[in-house]
């Protein structure tokens, strides 16, 4: 581990935010209770997966007495909208196309009332054939979910190819056809996996006002205010100025809080009916609406020589969108730029499909494909080294990326960390490849993951008090203890304590443009505009104490309150002696900073699983979790180490347990009874280690995060159970059925 010589950056400082939260002072969007009357709504869902609307009667619901306001497609623009792919609308109008695609809402003095008139509202459906699974939305005789895409909207990386094909990106190195001909062997094999829900605490919820002025007021429970308040505004016909869009505290997103949900609904009620109307979605609508990772097929092909060395590969990608453009995009997109995974591969063609079916619309998921493509390649990296008799270290070791490897997409990776992850692992767990199978029916699994951390573009305000304390000003929401992480930035740069560091989340209309928390960019973004803004007020600080001090700024430095004479103590000034003289002359100190788009860095992990199994009932049982993750330099090394806890658990679930199952084209286990989640005895004890090395970007070199350390926990674990067992189950989860099934099949 590197040192440190910080006051406050790398120190282990407990989350500024725990004292409100365990004291359930925490205000979340459920909890808002505006002065006054407010109305409860809720949102009548389609029942069916594809269908035609033929008609919609309100009047019996609107009779129901206590019902304040009705809304379908009929009171809003008709404005298609999306992040990606202008596909979408607020209410639908004429097309549904999955379970809980919006058709109306309902405005009531009570939530009763409110669902009783859901009952009274008649709708007239034609119902359509759905397609529910991704390879059969690719045949030529499957109806075309969105007949008009060809005059969609493209906002931003969507590629439509036609059909129910709505983004196709691929990018390769080399020539993989004529290297696979010249390998001397040559490995297939097929990987799928499920769709997984994000199964954060607080379902959705928003508050939605309609101001006397015209324009529109929503508090949500969102990552993403800027950008929801951009699509809102683009759903409503009006300016990003007439919504200002208010975050809430949020519990829990995991990329599951960023597409738009009931925000407009909500404000269109609020203008029917001249009052506050807030909407909360039940567990069961969370589960049909929300925005889960993505279902994956990823057929993988390898070719190596005998030399231990990758030749040549080809991924070939197809993902479930579902129902939208959502985040299923992004992926797509994003995939050919860091699925060729950790390692050098001189041939190499990646491609992605994102198609569109009627289950939900997926989006984004803690690492989006990091995790699935992960479990294809590491996977196979055991298979093949088993097959070739090569040591499966040594074979990751041959063939891991060199510092400074150009990408398929053609970008420069920096900061290449996968062999010192590799190490660190290793000396962690003690892990040997002669000793994968202790004992029988147990198994350790290894697996080294990669994933790309980026930044957008972020600003931030720093404003010192008149006693010398400082506040930051962000718009950019706390989904992680990153709040910690800024103020721990702000009180390093003026040497403050953290009890004299205040962060605060504006709205849009007053906080300086923020990025999306998500992504494992907030502190890489974020933290470097709010670092510049912390220089720029140590900036005019400087040049206020060149009078009484004599000295030119390169020759200050701040010290507990006071600047002084860089190796002369005895030479200084109160830091609130200059700010007295500084609103006698030039004003208040505030500072600015601004950062725009970063590229991508890789970051590495390398993780190893011990289980044990039973062969009668196929369960399995995790005995042990060891976990290295290149991390830059940590800020915070408690929230590091918590947020490498909290993937690995999330990987667990979506490796053993955790999948969206559809029935009679329906989804049939939308509650936490029936999805299974992992509980506290199914999380062994995890070891972590930090392997740090400043980055060439980002505050004090560190790098993101909170996406990295799921990516490499299914592959270690589905490698632990084969070397358990000596079977392969090449599809997530593994469940005890498929498990035991494919055990008697080897018997």
């Amino acid at each position: 581990m590197a040192a440190h010589t910080y006051n406050q950056v790398g120190k282990p400082i407990p989350r500024i935010d725990n004292a409100s939260k365990l004291a359930g002072q925490a205000i979340f969007a459920e909890d808002l209770q505006p002065a006054g009357k407010m109305l409860h709504g809720l949102v009548l869902r389609s029942p069916h997966p594809h269908a035609r609307i033929r008609s919609i009667d309100t009047a019996r619901a609107e009779a129901l007495p206590g019902v304040r306001a009705i809304v379908t497609a009929q009171d809003l623009p008709d404005r298609l909208v999306g992040r990606y792919l202008a596909d979408e609308r607020a209410l639908a109008t004429d097309t549904v196309r999955f379970v809980g695609d919006r058709v109306a809402a309902v405005a009531a003095d009570t939530r009763e009332v409110a669902q009783e008139a859901l009952g009274l509202i008649d709708v007239d459906y034609e119902q359509l054939p759905a397609v529910m699974d991704a390879f059969d939305a690719l045949e030529d005789i499957a109806p075309l979910l969105h007949p008009r895409m060809a005059e969609y909207e493209v906002v931003a990386m969507a590629a439509p190819a036609g059909g129910n094909i709505c983004s196709l990106n691929e990018l390769s190195r080399g020539d993989p056809e004529k290297a696979f001909a010249q390998a001397d062997r040559v490995f297939e094999e097929v990987y799928t996996t499920g769709m997984v829900h994000q199964a954060y605490l607080e379902p959705h919820a928003c508050l939605g006002i309609h101001n006397p002025d015209g324009s529109f007021t929503v508090h949500s429970s969102t990552q993403a205010p800027f950008q929801l308040r951009g699509m809102i505004a683009d759903a409503l016909a009006v300016s990003h100025n007439r919504v200002r869009l208010v975050p809430t505290e949020i519990g829990g997103g995991f990329g599951g809080k960023i597409s738009m949900q009931d925000e407009v609904a909500a404000l269109a009620l609020a203008r029917k009916s001249g009052y506050p109307v807030r909407i909360v979605m039940t567990r069961r609508e969370d589960f049909l609406c929300g925005t889960p990772r993505a279902g994956f097929h990823i057929a993988i092909k390898t070719g190596v020589s005998n030399d231990a060395k990758l030749i040549a590969r080809t991924l070939d990608i197809l993902l479930d969108g579902g129902a939208y453009a959502h985040g299923g995009v992004l992926v797509s997109w994003a995939l050919p730029n860091f699925a060729e995974g950790p390692y050098n591969i001189p041939h190499l063609r990646i491609t992605a499909r994102c198609v569109y079916t009627n289950k939900p619309p997926s989006s984004a998921f803690r690492a989006p494909g990091g995790p699935q493509v992960n479990f294809a390649i590491e996977s196979e990296m055991e298979r093949i080294a088993a097959e070739m008799g090569w040591d499966a270290v040594d074979f990751r070791r041959n063939n891991l990326m060199p510092d400074g490897h150009v990408s398929t997409s053609g970008a420069t990776m920096d900061c290449v960390m996968a062999p010192e992850t590799l190490d660190a692992a290793l000396a962690l767990s003690g892990y040997k490849t002669d000793q994968t199978r202790p004992a029988p029916n147990r198994g350790r699994g290894l697996a080294v993951g990669n994933w790309n951390v980026g930044g957008m573009a972020s600003a931030a305000v720093v404003k010192l008090n008149d006693d010398g304390s400082a506040t930051l000003l962000t718009g950019v929401v706390d989904l992680t203890g990153v709040h910690t992480a800024l103020a721990q930035i702000v009180a390093e740069v003026l040497d403050l304590a953290m009890d004299q560091v205040t962060v605060k989340t504006l709205d849009t209309e007053s906080a300086p443009h923020a990025t999306i928390a998500a992504g494992s960019q907030v502190l890489k973004s974020m933290g470097d505009a709010a670092l510049r803004a912390t220089e720029h007020v140590r900036e005019q600080l400087f040049a206020l104490a060149v009078e009484p001090l004599d000295a030119p700024p390169s020759r200050m430095e701040l010290h507990q309150g006071d600047v002084r004479v860089k190796g002369a103590p005895g030479r200084s000034v109160p830091v609130t002696n200059l700010l007295g003289r500084a609103m006698a002359t030039s004003g208040p100190v505030v500072g600015q900073g601004a950062t725009g788009n970063y590229k991508r860095m890789p970051s590495f992990g390398t993780h190893v699983a011990d289980v044990e199994v039973d062969p009668d009932t196929g369960q399995v049982q995790l005995t042990g979790y060891w976990a290295s993750q290149d991390v830059g330099i940590a800020v915070n090394p408690v929230a590091v180490e918590g947020q490498i806890h909290g993937a690995i658990v999330q990987g667990i679930g979506m490796t053993l347990s955790e999948e969206m199952i559809f029935h009679d084209d329906r989804l049939a286990n939308a509650n936490f009874l029936d999805y299974k989640i992992p509980s506290v005895l199914d999380v062994p004890p995890i070891e972590t280690v930090l392997v740090e090395q400043p980055a060439v970007d980002g505050p004090f070199g560190a790098k993101g995060i909170g996406e990295p350390p799921i990516v490499p926990v299914p592959a270690a674990i589905a490698n632990a159970i084969f070397h358990a067992v000596g079977v392969r189950v090449t599809s997530l989860p593994i469940t005890p059925e498929k498990l035991r099934k494919a055990i008697r099949a080897k018997a």
